[in-house]
């Protein structure tokens, strides 16, 4: 009784206690950590919450990749198919890529059920981390007044606030590659091995992300470091040999593995002529978009890529004070000790832009959101910069119109990128306008007014000119920030979202309306009669999976199956398909059935450029009643053995080869409303 009694009264102690308890629970997550200003951590705490509001407003409602969702539904009913990253739940053949950043949107799926708001809630937790973990690798080499400039810059980034409310996979290798940026901080500070060992961890595992261009960043890492860690020359090649193998090691072990797998035991490496991962993660996937040997991607073409109409706004609004900062920062500190961290952050950072802007310029890029890879690079650059400047600003001197002299340019080119969408928020970029002519005014007024009021002995004067000249600071970062804030902010709308498949905030310009330039290559028959419709060519609507002759489908998707779609699957269901697959459709037509559950045997791969499956496994699937149903027509087999035939490296003739089988030996049958043969008819 006793012992009751104590454990009664325990237990409401704790509960009256519990109140209290929260309270110094998050006074100690609001408040600064020691050597920090009292505003640092409450301010970046305001931005990343703010950020994810954004982001995750109405995020149930935004359109799913219908590529990426297929395998993500098919991964989460499927641990075979999540550990291969299979498209179907049956591990019949792989995605085109490799599978890392779905496999965590696979997760939250079968923990949370499949949803569009599970899917794409990893998106908004990766993308807040950036810009925590942004925030820390800023600091450490700038300061906090850098590190929130920096953050702020990041979060108000329009790609960065789209992919955020989307599937695709770079959200996440940006969260890994900042994480690098973050350990290589210390490591170049400190010199400390296990920290750079660390840093070449994070970049392996960007590698399962988005394969070889997460390796983009290693020449930075690398050449920063060994021109500035504080140790000798033989230990920092030792130790970038380390972090090399490190990274090498991470980076293909999976690959590694999967290749292992005995071919009859793993699912087809879409992508690959020969069913070679190797071949899908270094031919097709890199290689191929520098025109080096068979299946070169889309050419984008057109201006200088990063400062195009249609990349420029999404990510390139900071331009002039990054580049600004870059400058001062390297040209300022030329005579700084070797081991200046200062000027090894500069380096690196603009050696991490610098590597971005060839390779996407120089590359064929089939999406323009690509470059949020160079984002983290342009908004650490524009903090450091910045803080570079008003220190300069402060001293005095010939530098000391650096500053208003760069808030003018950045003014400018705002100015200038937003004319080329004159009907989207007009009034932003003119507000921006004229809070960056007062801040430059202030600029420009506040050491003529300390001069004045020290040469009369006014203090009270000293201290207006103080004000003043924060004042104008404030109305600069706000001038900066406000115009990409506003693209930024413009994603909750679906107007200026982009699509699933394309995602891109704020309007397009008249040749990019409906997505990027180039995107349409990739979809066999897009825009044709009875294939799918160009990138953002319909509203953001589930995959309607309407075949052979209705027209096509929406390259966007939802978790919410079309009426047609659903009208199918429960015809087939009903009438003894295979005990593998409900039917097989070619790759693109499977999509809406596999979002919706159904164990589709998708045909051709993604492209339908991949020899699956042949001929001779097709027969065996039919003879041993794993496979009975088979949908094919005018947007299916004809228009995919059109695309391989004028792509070389691919497998023309494999649409039609199968096709022919097909006809000859099942039965045309009208299931639903469509157009299916029955292979086991006969």
């Amino acid at each position: 009784m006793r012992y009751t009694v104590s454990v009664v009264i325990t237990a409401v102690t704790s509960t009256i206690d519990a109140p209290a308890q929260g309270r110094r629970l998050l006074r100690a997550v609001w408040r600064s950590p020691p050597g920090q200003p009292s505003w640092a951590r409450p301010a970046l705490l305001l931005i990343a919450a703010a950020a994810a509001l954004v982001y995750a407003w109405g995020l149930s409602r935004n359109p799913l990749h219908p590529y990426y969702s297929a395998a993500v539904r098919s991964m989460s009913d499927s641990w075979q198919s999540f550990a291969f990253g299979a498209l179907d739940p049956a591990a019949s053949i792989t995605l085109d890529k490799l599978p890392g950043a779905l496999m965590v949107q696979a997760l939250s799926a079968r923990v949370f059920g499949f949803h569009t708001w599970s899917v794409l809630l990893p998106q908004v937790v990766a993308t807040v981390v950036t810009i925590l973990v942004l925030y820390r690798a800023v600091r450490r080499w700038q300061g906090p007044r850098a590190a929130i400039l920096g953050a702020a810059a990041y979060a108000t980034m329009p790609v960065v606030a789209v992919l955020a409310r989307s599937q695709i996979s770079d959200t996440l290798l940006v969260m890994l590659l900042v994480l690098a940026a973050d350990a290589w901080t210390r490591a170049v500070a400190e010199g400390r091995l296990r920290s750079l060992l660390l840093s070449g961890l994070f970049v392996g595992l960007a590698f399962q992300a988005k394969m070889a261009q997460a390796w983009a960043v290693l020449p930075a890492l690398a050449v920063a470091y060994l021109v500035a860690a504080p140790v000798p020359v033989r230990r920092r090649l030792g130790h970038l040999g380390l972090a090399g193998l490190t990274t090498a090691a991470v980076s293909l072990l999976y690959v590694s593995a999967v290749t292992l797998v005995p071919a009859a035991h793993r699912p087809y490496a879409d992508g690959s002529p020969d069913n070679s991962l190797f071949y899908t993660v270094f031919q097709y996937n890199f290689l191929s978009r520098y025109a080096v040997g068979a299946q070169a991607g889309p050419d984008l073409g057109g201006a200088p890529f990063m400062f195009s109409d249609g990349v420029a706004p999404q990510v390139g609004w900071l331009y002039p004070v990054a580049l600004a900062g870059l400058v001062a920062g390297l040209a300022w500190r030329g005579r700084a000790p070797r081991t200046d961290l200062a000027r090894a952050g500069y380096l690196m950072w603009g050696l991490w832009l610098l590597i971005h802007a060839v390779a996407f310029s120089a590359g064929r890029v089939a999406h323009e959101f690509y470059v949020i890879a160079a984002a983290p690079a342009i908004a650490a650059l524009a903090g450091g910069g910045a803080v570079t400047l008003w220190a300069a600003w402060r001293r005095g001197g010939p530098r000391r119109w650096a500053l208003p002299a760069t808030i003018v340019l950045t003014l400018g080119w705002t100015l200038h990128l937003s004319l080329r969408f004159r009907t989207f928020l007009p009034w932003l970029a003119w507000s921006a306008v004229v809070l960056g002519a007062l801040c430059a005014a202030g600029l420009v007024a506040a050491p003529a007014l300390r001069a004045r009021y020290r040469r009369l002995g006014s203090a009270v004067g000293m201290r207006r000119s103080v004000r003043l000249a924060a004042l104008s600071a404030a109305l600069g970062v706000v001038a900066c920030l406000s115009t990409p804030a506003g693209w930024a902010g413009s994603t909750v709308d679906s107007a200026y979202r982009g699509g699933g498949a394309g995602p891109a905030a704020g309007p397009r310009t008249e040749a990019g309306m409906g997505g990027p330039p180039g995107f349409a290559a990739q979809i066999p028959g897009a825009g044709q009669p009875g294939g799918p419709p160009q990138a953002g060519a319909g509203s953001s609507t589930s995959v309607s999976g309407t075949p052979a002759g209705g027209g096509g489908f929406s390259l966007d998707a939802t978790d919410r199956p079309s009426r047609q779609t659903t009208a199918l699957l429960e015809y087939l269901r009903s009438r003894q398909p295979g005990r593998t697959y409900l039917f097989a459709a070619p790759g693109l037509q499977a999509l809406p059935y596999l979002v919706a559950g159904a164990s589709v045997l998708p045909l051709g791969g993604f492209s339908g450029r991949v020899p699956f499956p042949t001929v001779d496994r097709l027969q065996r699937l039919v003879a041993t009643g794993e496979l009975r149903y088979v949908l094919i027509g005018a947007s299916g087999f004809g228009v995919f053995n059109r695309y391989a035939a004028a792509n070389r490296g691919g497998a023309p003739g494999i649409g039609a080869a199968l096709a022919a089988w097909v006809t000859a030996h099942c039965t045309g049958i009208d299931a639903a409303g469509t157009r299916l043969y029955d292979c086991g008819a006969r």
